[in-house]
């Protein structure tokens, strides 16, 4: 019965060493010479050939809720990497170009699904970030395919506030609207106070004076 089979070793510490060979037609396949490996060395046997994985970063959900913890709004986004063989990746993002951590989950390890891994990452942002059209939310899946390090971009961009939906600045203007309203009145109210004891005073003043 015909028997293939094919190795990779790879390495994730600074020093790394590789052996890839084929066997056709044999029972088992031959190791060949010694090879050596460095601190913190993963070794993979491949079933199947490498493959890139494919990078989706999905929108938040509009009807995702306030975090009842800190009752901030906040948008979750996911980015999902699928397809890849082996699973040799690692994920990170980037917010306006700028590499991020806080706010950021990713799965433990990847998924196996068939002959391919799956792995997702998700991202939570405040609702005034996401609501800046001209922010850009960019996730890296960073793949080793034998051969060197490729990273494996997808990216969106924030959306545009709905009418129903307060930004920050709107709230900022509308509050500074508000306190200035409210001076406004607490001054006028003083005047008209100060204007009405006066009135009072001159009233009683004329009511007291004494008869000639």
């Amino acid at each position: 019965m015909p028997f293939s089979c094919q190795w990779l070793f790879v390495t994730w510490g600074s020093r790394w060493s590789r052996k890839h060979q084929h066997s056709e037609g044999d029972s088992q396949c031959d190791t060949g010479s010694e090879a050596y490996f460095g601190k913190g060395t993963k070794l993979t046997v491949l079933e199947f050939d490498v493959k890139p994985p494919e990078v989706e970063v999905l929108r938040p959900s509009a009807k995702e809720c306030r975090n009842p913890l800190d009752n901030e709004r906040q948008k979750t986004l996911v980015c999902v990497a699928s397809g890849f063989y082996p699973d040799h990746v690692s994920v990170f993002w980037q917010v306006d170009n700028k590499t991020v951590t806080s706010g950021v989950v990713t799965d433990e390890a990847a998924l196996r699904v068939g002959n391919s891994y799956k792995i997702t990452s998700q991202l939570r942002v405040s609702a005034e970030d996401w609501y800046k059209p001209e922010l850009k939310f960019e996730c890296f899946v960073r793949f080793f395919n034998g051969m060197e390090y490729i990273n494996y971009p997808s990216s969106i961009f924030g959306d545009t506030a709905p009418a129903d939906v307060l930004t920050k600045e709107e709230y900022l203007r509308i509050t500074t609207k508000a306190k200035l309203s409210y001076g406004v009145f607490i001054v006028k109210s003083c005047v008209y106070g100060a204007f009405v004891a006066f009135l009072v005073w001159r009233l009683q003043s004329s009511t007291e004076k004494p008869k000639n």
